[in-house]
């Protein structure tokens, strides 16, 4: 079970530097707008993902006039405390994990499995595909460790192949790229699909749960990024060669996959009020921590920026209802902590113009090891 245990924030946006400890159930961030909540969620996103769901330059990140930023955590899981430490400035970003230096971000994530709910969570289903294949690939990431290499090799022939296309290369040179795009497509559309359709379940019971005037049950169904009515991913590459050659880069494959979802027979942005659709997502989440729980020895942690937003007080009692009898850490912002049922029981702090209150004694920033 992972269980976040502290964060050190140091000139990350307005916070100068913090530390916070958590308790294992709820947390709660009270403080006025653009005082810095959602920077600490966007901090322990930043840890765990690699990049702000807020902006894509990361220089904005950095407090002004200042060097760079760091940030550092401590989380328990498998009967150890794992440290992750991260600093960035103008020239890159440096991970150390228990003090040594890290390639990638995949360790961090694998030791900080958190789901993100924010007030823009319900574009999940009304933009393009995109954020619906990182969701499923956020769990096929936990549930299959081999899931990872195929698509990093996947990512490097497509690339190849997409150069090829684009330098007008002849066709074997472009057909080279093809068998490691099929190998590698193949085998991550059948981890997609097989992780949905183990999760659908577990979505119709939060749906349930969370959203009991729906008269259907919802339907997911996976699109694998090529036509359905194809033999085979091989066939559709060699098909519409000509027209990749046109546009100078791969139509079809894994990186166009996308899931269709139907609410009562209907499109959620049909079918759905806006209110019910953060539901909806909520729902997703929660079937994901829930089916992770159900076959790992894991458990995810939940940030929900601004829990009030669409959501009434009933369902918000619902939803931290359901977060705590899976025993799932969250965090929560608000405005106010009225707002936050069950908040007297809860860690809470305050903040104000990037200062917080509510935490332990603060230690040297020094002791990130990054």
């Amino acid at each position: 079970m992972a269980r976040l245990q502290s964060l050190s924030l140091h000139h990350f946006r307005n916070i100068e530097q913090a530390e916070l400890a958590f308790a294992p159930g709820l947390n709660v961030l009270i403080g006025d707008n653009a005082a810095g909540k959602t920077s600490v969620i966007e901090a322990l996103w930043l840890l765990a993902s690699g990049r702000s769901f807020r902006s894509h330059k990361p220089q904005q990140l950095i407090a002004f006039e200042q060097p760079q930023l760091v940030l550092f955590c401590e989380v328990a899981q498998h009967n150890q405390t794992f440290k992750l430490g991260l600093a960035r400035d103008a020239q890159g970003v440096s991970l150390k994990l228990n003090g040594e230096k890290q390639p990638s971000q995949a360790e961090f994530a694998r030791h900080l499995p958190i789901q993100l709910l924010t007030p823009e969570s319900h574009r999940l289903l009304e933009e393009g595909p995109k954020a619906r294949r990182q969701f499923l690939d956020w769990g096929c990431f936990y549930h299959h460790p081999n899931f990872m290499p195929a698509w990093r090799y996947y990512q490097r022939a497509l690339k190849q192949r997409n150069q090829a296309l684009k330098s007008q290369l002849s066709t074997d040179q472009v057909n080279l790229w093809n068998a490691p795009l099929v190998e590698a497509g193949e085998r991550i559309s059948q981890l997609r699909a097989d992780y949905l359709t183990a999760l659908t379940p577990y979505l119709v019971d939060f749906c349930q749960q969370l959203m009991p005037e729906l008269q259907r049950e919802p339907e997911l169904k996976f699109y694998t990024g090529w036509p359905a009515n194809a033999p085979n991913y091989a066939s559709v590459l060699e098909d519409h060669l000509a027209r990749d050659r046109q546009l100078g880069h791969t139509q079809y494959g894994a990186h166009r996959a996308d899931i269709k979802i139907k609410v009562n027979h209907q499109e959620p942005l049909i079918g759905l009020s806006r209110g019910q659709q953060k539901l909806f997502v909520c729902a997703l989440l929660l079937a994901q921590a829930h089916y992770l729980q159900a076959q790992t020895d894991d458990s995810v942690i939940m940030l929900i920026d601004d829990l009030p937003a669409e959501l009434d007080l009933v369902h918000r009692t619902s939803l931290l209802q359901l977060l705590q009898n899976l025993g799932i850490q969250h965090l929560i912002t608000s405005t106010a902590r009225e707002l936050i049922p069950g908040h007297e029981n809860a860690q809470v702090f305050e903040i104000h113009k990037g200062t917080i209150t509510g935490q332990r004694p603060s230690r040297s920033i020094t002791s990130t090891g990054v």
